[in-house]
């Protein structure tokens, strides 16, 4: 996370401003400050010759976004960009519950074939494991997609130097605060359906 906020934030930010101050357009600015996670990504491909998902969905928002804002020379396509990924995102788990497993389900199990066997026999022999993992996905989509809507309106309303430092704070709040909220609820979940199964 932390490579995430130098490469993601705090460069393309230093860089927006220092190209701001050599007289360039915002959009050419924040253009510019795009090339960091773009760079990360791809030095991240060459090293490991893999891509995770999320890397993806970056990848391809910052591109469409990149490409978008300078075609059409706008300012707020090129701040869309971490709405993109944010609502991307939440649309990947809001379709995951359509999926035989929820993309919780896969998050929760993470951690080797021992684990997830374990998860997979809660899922075949506890209806109050499935339900949850379901709740939990449907949570995750919906305020994903409420974040990403909210820095998206706020685009205009802004200075542009206030948005870039206001939309990666809500980024890291929401998204420290979802993982906390998960493991607080997945605790208590799984302690109450421990306590009901052992009656």
């Amino acid at each position: 996370m932390r490579n995430d906020i130098i490469f993601g934030a705090v460069l393309p930010y230093i860089a927006f401003l220092a190209a701001r101050h050599f007289g360039l357009s915002n959009v050419h600015a924040l253009a510019i400050g795009s090339l960091f996670p773009i760079t990360t990504i791809a030095v991240t491909y060459a090293a490991s010759r893999r891509l995770a998902a999320v890397s993806i969905i970056t990848l391809t928002a910052t591109l469409a976004s990149l490409a978008a804002s300078l075609w059409f020379n706008s300012t707020y396509l090129a701040l869309l960009k971490n709405s993109l990924i944010t609502g991307c995102v939440g649309l990947i788990f809001l379709a995951s519950l359509l999926a035989p497993r929820p993309l919780v389900f896969f998050l929760a199990s993470e951690g080797g074939t021992g684990k997830r066997a374990e998860h997979e026999g809660f899922w075949q022999n506890r209806p109050g494991y499935r339900r949850t993992i379901r709740e939990m996905t449907l949570i995750w989509a919906v305020v994903l997609i409420a974040e990403a809507a909210t820095r998206a309106v706020l685009i205009p309303l802004l200075p542009i130097d206030i948005f870039l430092v206001v939309s990666e704070v809500m980024w890291i709040v929401v998204f420290a605060g979802m993982i906390a909220w998960s493991i607080r609820y997945g605790k208590r979940r799984s302690q109450a359906l421990d306590a009901v199964n052992s009656q």
